[in-house]
């Protein structure tokens, strides 16, 4: 698409759902929700109800499938068809998808995919080769998301700069960190399969961030606010939306946040508000009032995902308008040089299902 004004400086997606490319060559989505930028600069989205992770150049309006095939589904596992024998990997294993909802560069190159439905992240190392997958560690599918340990419909990962990776357990109302070369799971924030809204519990979290300070970001979704914790605490102080967990319109409210990323110039948050129609902008050490970086005038619907390039860039999934929107950068705001938290890139990346 062609630029689109003075603050939506270009879309991709048509705005309308679909898969495969116009007759004018254009790009379609049907769900984009994670999105982020890679080492090359290049818009990464994982369109979640194709199926597939997409590639987009500066202002390309094409892109390219680079994991995944559009509309083509992960075949489901019957792990009682056969009980008395294991079952051999479905057809596409390695290849195809089933609902991805969150992509971010690897360090070894390539990316690594956050596969919802199938609550695994896999590293796609090219287009033409399998993928290997990195959670569950055991390098297995999980067979069921019913132990207390399973993850459950994870909606957002981020790789930190020494390798650790972090997910956001959704379902499980709680984020995991997996150190390099480690098994097991250290659990970030959240009370393990237990939603609350008091200060040591989340309630469905689709977002996550780190500052440079190492302090977690977390979008609370289902209790309306984003919550802060600092390194070795479990219990968050709440620096955008409702400490109690209610929703509203107000600058100084939220309703149903995803996405999250922190701008690297000053510290501030990013945070796609999803049931207001908005992205809003919060100075760094916790402004209660946040500013409308876009909103419904800017013919934003759903976001879903947010993540800035080098140069500031904000891009915003929207996955009911079917595009993806680059908007220009926000000036810096003023702060103290405490204030100023830059943090490390984070894609974003609230049931999976049910919310439309």
């Amino acid at each position: 698409m062609a630029p689109l004004g003075e603050t939506t400086l270009f879309q991709y997606g048509t705005g309308e759902k679909g898969t495969g490319l116009t007759e004018d060559g254009v790009r379609r989505f049907t769900q984009p929700r994670g999105v982020s930028i890679d080492a090359d600069g290049a818009l990464l989205v994982a369109d979640f109800g194709s199926h597939c992770v997409l590639k987009f150049g500066h202002d390309d309006v094409c892109g390219k499938v680079v994991a995944g095939e559009e509309g083509k589904l992960l075949p489901s596992v019957d792990y009682l068809k056969d009980i008395d024998r294991p079952l051999g990997p479905v057809e596409g294993e390695g290849l195809l998808m089933k609902h991805p909802i969150d992509v971010c560069s690897h360090n070894q190159g390539g990316m690594l995919v956050l596969d919802a439905e199938v609550c695994r992240v896999q590293h796609y190392a090219s287009k033409d080769e399998k993928a290997r997958t990195i959670i569950p560690t055991n390098g297995l599918a999980q067979k069921s998301v019913n132990g207390p340990e399973a993850i459950k419909y994870p909606r957002s990962m981020l790789l930190r700069p020494g390798g650790d990776l972090v997910i956001c357990d959704t379902w499980s109302h709680r984020v995991l960190r997996y150190p390099v070369g480690g098994s097991e799971a250290e659990v970030l924030a959240g009370k393990p399969n237990s939603s609350g809204s008091t200060p040591e519990q989340l309630s469905f979290p689709s977002g996550i961030a780190f500052d440079n300070q190492g302090r977690l970001y977390v979008t609370d979704t289902s209790n309306h606010r984003v919550q802060c914790f600092e390194p070795g605490q479990t219990c968050g102080t709440t620096v955008a939306g409702s400490a109690k967990g209610e929703a509203g319109p107000g600058l100084d409210e939220l309703n149903m946040p995803t996405g999250i990323c922190i701008d690297p110039r000053d510290g501030s948050l990013l945070v796609a508000d999803r049931m207001n129609a908005r992205v809003l902008r919060f100075a760094a050490g916790g402004a209660r009032h946040g500013d409308v970086v876009a909103c419904a005038q800017h013919e934003l619907q759903r976001p879903w995902g947010v993540c800035q390039d080098a140069a500031g860039a904000i891009y915003v999934s929207d996955e009911r308008r079917h595009v993806v929107l680059k908007l220009r950068a926000p000036q810096p705001l003023d702060s103290s040089p405490l204030e100023q938290a830059a943090a490390e890139p984070s894609a974003v990346s609230v049931d999976n299902n049910a919310l439309d």
